[in-house]
């Protein structure tokens, strides 16, 4: 079963070129994810931290207030090798934010992972009026290469503990674990029970644990873990429900094994404000001819209007809203009055070549928000 939103973190991978937006990463994800009928709702970057954001292309207009975060923390704050990223947005009037961490390296530096921890909760704030700060969310879930080790065991003593599948042991010196139980980081948050072998460290391209000369002692460098706001309001009880929490042993790429996790949590059935802009458009209009369209205009002053305003025409199954096959710029509403039956007209040579099936989205160019979409329509031969 799919689930209704997809957020992948990723930790020092080569996105090419710094400011395309494409890279092999999320063409992949973007690609796979898009035939399963999602779309792309956002990407953030900062060098080798990747997250993307996917949620299922019916329910589009359910999510809002999108937006996204840097901190870095590497250098005392001057580079971005280590540190967080995050996407926030808010799905039907409940707002989540998901944190995707690379924290500091090394055995002996649980004390500067805290304070990485606490670098990337006091530097990203966020233009929504209801939220200032990750942990203000309803929702917050964090992820990673959160690189917290295990105290006082050898590379023998460990290995020993993974072949009879002695995690308790193990658990009982994780530092991550350790520094918890202590309040010095995560409180509030929760994680599920640990039931699969460490992550870290792997020779490339094998099941084997680090026989480099470091010979570095496996631990459970990768994490999720979740907090949630159980009373953030009157008539619906926030909760989390962990399916499943496990690692992908036969994943070889990296010198980690990616761990992942799959949440249910309620938000409320319906957004809480109707679209802004309402489409009406034929049930079916033909090649070689120019085809009219209409919407209205709702005047809603958290989703200012713009003169840069634009309407694109998609195929249904579209994965980005930089998938448009052509545009049109909306009339302008910077006068803030609501604009009923407005006409846009899409010239026959901007057009798709090919009959098929369509949507047209309206996207404001103030903060990149989608403000409606049309019901489906069908372009005949």
């Amino acid at each position: 079963m799919l689930s209704d939103i997809y957020g992948i973190g990723l930790q020092e991978v080569s996105t090419g070129d710094p400011d395309a937006e494409e890279n092999k990463w999320t063409k992949a994800l973007t690609r796979c994810l898009g035939v399963a009928g999602f779309v792309r709702i956002k990407i953030v970057r900062m060098q080798g931290l990747l997250s993307l954001a996917f949620v299922k292309r019916e329910h589009l207009m359910s999510y809002e207030h999108i937006e996204s975060e840097r901190s870095k923390a590497g250098m005392g704050g001057w580079w971005g090798n280590k540190g967080g990223v995050s996407i926030r947005f808010d799905v039907n009037g409940v707002n989540l934010i998901m944190v995707n961490a690379h924290l500091a390296a090394h055995m002996d530096n649980a004390m500067e992972r805290i304070e990485d921890f606490f670098t990337i909760l006091d530097t990203q704030k966020f233009r929504d009026k209801d939220v200032d700060n990750i942990l203000d969310h309803d929702y917050v879930f964090w992820m990673g290469d959160l690189n917290f080790r295990l105290d006082g065991l050898t590379r023998s003593q460990v290995e020993k503990e993974i072949a009879a599948k002695n995690y308790n042991a193990l658990l009982k010196k994780d530092q991550l674990l350790k520094c918890k139980d202590k309040g010095m980081i995560f409180t509030d948050f929760e994680e599920g029970p640990i039931t699969f072998a460490p992550t870290y460290k792997f020779d490339p391209d094998t099941d084997i644990y680090d026989t480099s000369e470091k010979q570095r002692v496996p631990a459970w460098c990768d994490r999720v873990l979740w907090m949630v706001h159980e009373d953030s309001f009157q008539n619906l009880d926030l909760s989390v429900k962990q399916l499943y929490y496990k690692s992908l042993p036969s994943f070889t790429v990296s010198d980690h094994k990616p761990v992942v996790t799959e949440f249910q949590f309620p938000v409320f059935p319906h957004p809480p404000n109707p679209p802004v802009v309402t489409f009406q458009v034929p049930s079916s209009c033909r090649l070689k001819h120019d085809m009219d369209i209409r919407y209205t205009y709702r005047t809603n002053p958290e989703l200012s209007s713009s003169s840069w305003d634009w309407i694109g025409l998609y195929k249904t199954d579209f994965s980005t809203v930089n998938n448009y096959l052509s545009y049109k710029y909306a009339v302008s509403n910077v006068e803030g009055r609501d604009k009923p039956n407005v006409v846009v007209t899409w010239k026959q040579k901007d057009l798709p070549e090919k009959a098929g099936k369509y949507v047209l989205c309206y996207i404001s160019k103030v903060k990149d928000t989608l403000m409606g979409m049309s019901s489906e329509f069908e372009i005949l031969p």
